[in-house]
């Protein structure tokens, strides 16, 4: 615990149609000059994480900002401040981004970001890889149904129960239709997760169990610090909340890590990004 006084910033996650988010670089005379950034800047009395968002992006970049969602919030010690980083994300906006402070900027790809980049903003780089599109796997003719289903572009899999003692044969077939991740349940012994690319804590799972250093928990806004402590990687959404509700917004308005909705079925990543979810989680 600390007494620092939290200075609350909103931080914009600007992706363009090719994926790439945009970064700042801090003029000369601030503090951390030369450190790469995400744009944003300290909220003003009464205002707003969106209402900064729009403010900041006019007065940094001088582009209207069309609109933006909620995504993560970040709590970080520099040794000047504590920061609070209201993460949202945005596809649109008007304008061509333009120098007003000084500040180097560009659009990278998750892959090729410059350096040296400032630490509160290093886990948006992982967050930005991450499969959106899940297939949790707990039929034996899942296969079946995914080379059925192709259109809908599942890039990630989680392999439930038995399933996880034939993980070499399904990786295979898996990574043939073009899932790029396979991760398993939490009932997977060590060896096994070792062979995984992550684990995923399922419904009445110990997390405790979890060796692999990428895991996923279920979303708990009561213990949103015990899950930013913990290192998960993501959250999953019980499938009794639904999105636009005051229990997803109870959800989205302090969590350390993207959130992946368990309840729909719809083939488009973009329908979920007004409503800040990461992505989504099929079951077969």
């Amino acid at each position: 615990m600390t007494n620092r006084m939290e200075t609350l910033v909103a931080c914009v996650v600007m992706i363009d149609n090719e994926g790439r988010s945009l970064l700042g670089c801090r003029p000369e005379g601030k503090v951390y000059a030369g450190w790469w950034e995400f744009p944003g800047g300290k909220l003003e009395a009464m205002e707003t994480v969106e209402e900064a968002a729009k403010r900041e992006m006019r007065e940094e970049l001088g582009i209207d900002l069309q609109n933006s969602s909620p995504w993560v919030t970040l709590v970080h010690d520099y040794p000047h401040a504590r920061v609070r980083l209201h993460f949202v994300r945005s596809w649109q906006w008007r304008g061509e981004p333009r120098s007003l402070e000084g500040q180097s900027f560009g659009f990278f790809s998750p892959l090729d970001w410059p350096t040296p980049l400032l630490e509160a903003s290093e886990p948006i780089q992982k967050w930005l890889l991450m499969p959106k599109h899940w297939v949790k796997i707990q039929s034996g003719n899942a296969l079946e149904s995914l080379e059925s289903q192709k259109e809908k572009g599942f890039d990630g899999a989680i392999l439930c129960g038995d399933y996880i003692k034939e993980f070499d044969d399904w990786k295979k077939r898996l990574m043939a239709l073009g899932i790029k991740e396979i991760w398993v349940d939490a009932t997977a012994n060590d060896e096994q997760q070792k062979k995984a690319d992550g684990v995923f804590v399922d419904e009445g799972q110990n997390v405790e169990s979890v060796i692999h250093e990428r895991f996923a928990v279920k979303a708990d806004c009561l213990n949103w610090e015990g899950i930013a402590q913990s290192g998960a990687l993501f959250a999953w959404v019980d499938p009794a909340i639904r999105v636009a509700s005051s229990a997803w917004l109870r959800l989205l308005s302090d969590n350390p890590v993207p959130l992946y909705l368990t309840n729909v079925k719809i083939n488009d990543e973009k329908l979920l990004r007004p409503h800040g979810a990461n992505g989504w989680i099929e079951t077969i």
